[in-house]
């Protein structure tokens, strides 16, 4: 009895990168809504659908839902803001150039975006779905730092938290756009970021370091007597 062949869809290569030409418009369009001024309607499938001139099922079939469209949304932020280096800093063996690496690509990506992040700020007031994804990739952050510390000695365990939170702080957009005033270029905000940092890594490992250095000197002193 003959075998049947089984039949793949045909997949052209004009559909697929017209398909992609279409994902990019939508991404493009929902980017210009989030970050529209206060007469932009309010961002929505429907409302990117003719943004980008599509059809609403255009959208829904490219990301299935508002939150799938948001995603994309942020995906592409965080290639043109340069996370795609992120896993150059997890690569770095020597602990403080891997956490000074990593306020670099952070600061980089605030001052990439910086003119649209806050007005993505004010859409998750009036967004749930904005503001669930935002707070999403945010979290992101807290745990790659909680990554980066663990590769630390710090002097209280009970304080790594305390750690993390304060380096959340410090290397946020809230951070970033408080240090750009006086006319401070990117580059002078990132030097300030990456000295607070350092002085705060300071100040948690400093307490043990100063321990070590009691006992190895008491140490000392037995091993003269």
């Amino acid at each position: 009895m003959p075998v049947k062949s089984i039949s793949r869809p045909y997949r052209s290569p004009q559909r697929a990168a017209a398909a992609e030409e279409t994902r990019a418009r939508l991404v493009a369009a929902a980017c210009t809504l989030l970050g529209g001024g206060k007469d932009s309607p309010a961002f929505s499938l429907d409302a990117v659908a003719r943004q980008a001139g599509v059809t609403r099922l255009t959208v829904y079939n490219q990301f299935q839902s508002k939150r799938g469209l948001l995603e994309a949304v942020f995906d592409d932020l965080a290639r043109r803001g340069g996370l795609s280096e992120l896993p150059l800093v997890f690569s770095e063996s020597d602990p403080d150039k891997a956490m000074r690496r990593f306020v670099t690509v952070f600061c980089r990506f605030w001052a990439a975006h910086a003119g649209m992040l806050p007005k993505f700020s004010a859409v998750t007031k009036l967004d749930d779905d904005v503001a669930a994804s935002l707070l999403s990739r945010t979290e992101r952050r807290r745990h790659a730092l909680t990554v980066l510390v663990s590769r630390f000695t710090v002097a209280h365990e009970s304080k790594i938290p305390d750690l993390i939170d304060l380096l959340f702080a410090l290397t946020g957009f809230d951070m970033f756009s408080a240090l750009s005033v006086r006319n401070r270029s990117a580059e002078s905000v990132e030097a300030l970021v990456q000295d607070l940092v350092e002085q705060t890594m300071k100040r948690f490992r400093a307490v043990r370091s100063t321990k070590a250095r009691g006992r190895s000197a008491k140490r000392t002193r037995v091993s003269a007597s």
